[in-house]
Order: C-alpha cells, then sequence, then structure tokens
C-alpha cells in the first residue's frame, strides 16, 4: 500500500496542522476556499483590535485541526466510521466558506445566513468543491447536511456545532490571541481527552466541569469585550446606513456612474437572493473598493458614508435611556444631516454563557457522567455557576443608538 504524502501548514495557535489525505489540500487549493483568505474572521472587531486581522482561512483550517484532534479520542473515534471521519473533517473545514464579506457583518444588509451560502457553495454543481468531493467518492450533500445539523450520525453533527464544538474551540482561542486579550486560556486536550460518547451524546467525565466553566466565561467575555465592542457595532452600523442610502438611491433611480454597484447589489436591492456566481465575487476587498467607487458617485451622503467607512470615522455609541432621541435628531438636523442616514438604532446580539434546554429544536445541554454514580447530568445540576448563568441570561439587551460625531 502506497503511504499518502503528508502535507504541513504552520500555525500561529496550533502548530503544526498535517494533512494526511489530498482531498484536503485540493479542497484548500480551490478558488472558493482561498476566497476566506480575503474575509476578516471578527469584521468590524480588527478596528478596535489592530492585530485582529487574521481570516475565516485560518479559522478554517484551524476547525479541521480541532477535530482531528477529537477523532484521536477512541470513544468518539469508535462513534464514527471511517467515512464519516472524512465527512467531518471536510465538514469542519468547510463550514465557513459561505461567509461574506466582513464575516458576520455583511448578513447584515443581505439578509442570508453565510450557513445557507456554505451550503450551496458545497453542492454547487458547477463549483470546484462538489467536484472533488466526488471525484474522492463522497457525497456533497452529507457535507452540507452536516453543517446544517442533519446528518444521519448525530456524533458528527455535535462535533461541528453545539455549545462545546470544535468550531468554538478554535474561534475562541485563534480570536483571543490576535485581538491580544486572555479571557480564554482554553484547557482543549483536556477537555478533548475527557470526552465520551454515551446515548449518542457526547458527554463530559465530570471532573471536566471547571476546565467547561472556564470555557463558558471565556466565551460570554469574548462576546462582552470583543464580538460586541462599540467600535465593532459602529462599524456594522456604518454598513448599513451606507446600503440604505445606496436603496434609496436606487429605488429613485438613481444614476450611478459605478457600474460595479449595480452588478453586486441590484439584486438585492430589488429584494432577491444574491446569485452564488457573484456572492463568490465579494470579499473585504471588493467592499472597499466599492466604498472608493460609492465617494466617486455624485450624491453627498453616500460619498460621506463611505470616506467615513473607509477612514474608521465611526459614528459614536450611546445606550438608548441615557440620551433624548428627539434632540438628537434636531440637533443633526440643524447640522445638516439627515437622521435617516446619520443615526441608527440597534439592538446588539444578546451574549448567553450557557442555554440549557431546546433551542431552535436543538438540544444545547451540555452533558457529563459521572462515574460513581453510573448516571449522565447536565451542567446546570453539576456547575456552581450554574445560577449565575441563568441570571446573566436572563439580563435584557439595551437598546443602543449610533449618531454621527
Amino acid at each position: 500500500m502506497q503511504n499518502k504524502e503528508i502535507k504541513t501548514i504552520r500555525d500561529a495557535v496550533h502548530g503544526d496542522i498535517k494533512f494526511s489525505d489530498p482531498i484536503f489540500f485540493e479542497l484548500i487549493n480551490t478558488q472558493e476556499f482561498q476566497r476566506l483568505r480575503r474575509i476578516a474572521q471578527l469584521g468590524g472587531a480588527q478596528f478596535a483590535y489592530p492585530s485582529a486581522t487574521h481570516t475565516r482561512f485560518t479559522h478554517s483550517i484551524g476547525v479541521y485541526y480541532v477535530l482531528n484532534q477529537f477523532l484521536e479520542n477512541p470513544s468518539i473515534a469508535n462513534a464514527l466510521s471511517d467515512e464519516d471521519k472524512t465527512l467531518v473533517l471536510m465538514a469542519g473545514l468547510l463550514h465557513d466558506i459561505g461567509h461574506g464579506p466582513f464575516s458576520h457583518s455583511f448578513e447584515r444588509i443581505t439578509n442570508g445566513h453565510h450557513e445557507e451560502y456554505s451550503q450551496a457553495i458545497i453542492t454547487n454543481e458547477n463549483g470546484n468543491i462538489a467536484k472533488i468531493i466526488k471525484a474522492h467518492g463522497y457525497n456533497p450533500s452529507d457535507v452540507a447536511n452536516i453543517i446544517k445539523g442533519t446528518y444521519k450520525n448525530p456524533i458528527v453533527n455535535l462535533l461541528v456545532s453545539s455549545q462545546l464544538d470544535a468550531d468554538r474551540l478554535d474561534y475562541l482561542q485563534r480570536d483571543s490571541y490576535f485581538a491580544g486579550v486572555d479571557y480564554t486560556s482554553l484547557d482543549t486536550p483536556w477537555l478533548i481527552n475527557n470526552a465520551k460518547i454515551i446515548d449518542n451524546k457526547i458527554v463530559f467525565n465530570k471532573k471536566a466541569i471547571y476546565a467547561v466553566e472556564s470555557y463558558l466565561l471565556g466565551r460570554y467575555h469574548m462576546f462582552r469585550q470583543v464580538y460586541n465592542h462599540k467600535i465593532s457595532l459602529a462599524f456594522d452600523a456604518m454598513i448599513q446606513v451606507w446600503f440604505k442610502r445606496l436603496k434609496d438611491l436606487y429605488n429613485n433611480n438613481f444614476n450611478f456612474k459605478s457600474e460595479r454597484l449595480k452588478y453586486f447589489f441590484s439584486d438585492i436591492l430589488e429584494g432577491k437572493d444574491l446569485p452564488l456566481d457573484k456572492y463568490l465575487q465579494l470579499d473585504d476587498f471588493t467592499m472597499d473598493d466599492l466604498f472608493k467607487q460609492s465617494q466617486l458617485e455624485d450624491d453627498k451622503i453616500l460619498n460621506d458614508l463611505a470616506t467615513k467607512i473607509l477612514n474608521r470615522n465611526f459614528f459614536d455609541v450611546y445606550l438608548m435611556e441615557n440620551i433624548n432621541l428627539e434632540k438628537e435628531k434636531e440637533n443633526l438636523v440643524k447640522k445638516g444631516l439627515d437622521p435617516n442616514y446619520y443615526l441608527l438604532e440597534d439592538k446588539p446580539k444578546k451574549p448567553y454563557v450557557y442555554q440549557n434546554g431546546m433551542v431552535d429544536g436543538k438540544d444545547e445541554k451540555i452533558y457529563f457522567f459521572d462515574s460513581k454514580d453510573n448516571k449522565i447530568l447536565s451542567l446546570s445540576d453539576l456547575s456552581e455557576l450554574a445560577e449565575a448563568f441563568e441570571n446573566i441570561n436572563k439580563e435584557k439587551t439595551r437598546e443602543i443608538v449610533f449618531i454621527s460625531k
């Protein structure tokens, strides 16, 4: 039997990441996957943390690595067929291939979820991904179903998407490292080594409870300090108001100079889904160019908003409860600024510490095994912090307002 050539990628977070099956490097070398090099992992947070310019490309490879670590656990490996193992590694590698420019930021204007685009890209008969998967004897729909969470082996789905999965174990370490913060010193090897399969669930040894609590608190602090940083939220707001102005101009038959603006956004502006071929042409660099194109248009507002985005001159952020909204609108009008574009009300995504139960039809509990009493417990049964987690989850998300400086 001929040995397969092992290829290695050097990673800042995990060290050497090895690929022994050629299918993975073939997927990495596709045009669709290489596009992820041009999509920032943290979108607007890079403007708050200058070194956080890492990409969806490196994160996707990191998820592949963490999944390999899970597969070295005998209990998990024995619950998967050889085909399952290859499929789950492909799903981990490709799970974010459908992200748009600036990652989650772009979803605010397309109203399309990146998971849906990931599934479409993987199963696209005219693309490169499906052809490679088929050439190696696998079904692209199986990979897409893992990302969707509907694959026939539930353990495979949980490894890629659950409250404690390979995706989160990579991005928390990676985002923390590149942002330069230290909220998530995760004991990943300990967590993985203490995982086992019981009753079609991934459960953790009771003695891993403190490592799991640390993981959950680290994720919560990352949401509060990094993912929901006011600069990151302001960046998202700027993209929203820029697009709102673009849409209003389009609906009023504005004569755009840039054919590229019309080419990329006419579908969305008309309430349609963005076609896959156009979507795959979009990345952070394309969007920056489109902002530059906007600066050349004969519309003062579109020009100004694009200039603010490109030069990090974002709106200020206020809690709704701390301002007089009508007075702020009046002040903008006095300055000659239209409140429809220079003021935006929003509510940031609520950061949950731990969701104990069914969420969107999916069991989100983290389970533990008590070998002494020979029974399975949920984190809420075991953790001394469970009540604190519940209290944090009950906190209301406070409305915020973005106002031009």
